[in-house]
């Protein structure tokens, strides 16, 4: 289903619940983000290669990713696609699921974290390793180890799992499949971030009743 779809379908499920309450887009945007990014990391949990399905592609067929270069840092990095936050998973590679040069040649990308990448630096062994690059992500962009200028110059593809509300209103969103546990579902766990419950009665006026009180 697209985004748009998505937002819809659960729109048309808060009136069975609520009495008349009204959710703004982003509201309801943002709870259903909440649930698929939890449903990403779930996957992630119970098979690791089985994100790669979930991820939108950047650099594939238009402009690549830029790659720059920090020379006060002396380092390689490219900042994320504009408006795109990555979601944080619980691994090296984190939200960026995967990182190729743009003619896809024999250059393998490969995840580390940041002790590993200041280790592998000091190291005199490393410097005869060829066509494989390291990339630390970071909360604001991606650095990497082993970048060459002829890479650079060209840009980068990336795969990344994208947050709900980063993602364009007729853009494609799959969401994961809920594993077959308690019976809960998709828009259950939405409507429970809503905090929707049923209504204290069903009468066709729709109106809360009055409160009682004793004398």
């Amino acid at each position: 289903m697209t985004k748009q779809e998505i937002r819809s379908l659960v729109k048309n499920i808060l009136p069975k619940f609520s009495q008349g309450s009204e959710y703004h887009s982003e509201v309801l945007d943002r709870a259903i983000e909440k649930v698929i990014s939890q449903l990403y990391t779930e996957t992630f949990l119970r098979d690791p290669h089985s994100l790669q399905r979930y991820v939108k592609r950047y650099g594939g067929g238009g402009t690549p990713v830029a790659v720059s270069y920090d020379g006060n840092a002396t380092i390689y990095y490219s900042n994320y696609p504009t408006g795109i936050n990555p979601i944080p998973i619980p691994d090296k590679a984190s939200g960026v699921r995967r990182i190729s040069t743009k003619a896809q040649t024999g250059t393998t990308f490969y995840p580390m974290d940041q002790r590993e990448m200041d280790l592998i630096y000091n190291s005199i062994n490393t410097s005869s390793v060829n066509n494989k690059i390291g990339y630390v992500v970071t909360q604001d962009r991606i650095e990497y180890y082993a970048m060459t200028a002829a890479i650079a110059a060209v840009g980068v593809r990336m795969d990344i799992l994208v947050p709900f509300s980063d993602y364009a209103d007729t853009d494609q969103v799959l969401i994961p499949e809920m594993p077959d546990s308690d019976g809960t579902s998709f828009t259950d766990m939405v409507l429970k971030i809503l905090v929707v419950i049923q209504p204290q009665e069903t009468t066709d006026d729709n109106l809360t009743p009055p409160i009682e009180v004793k004398q």
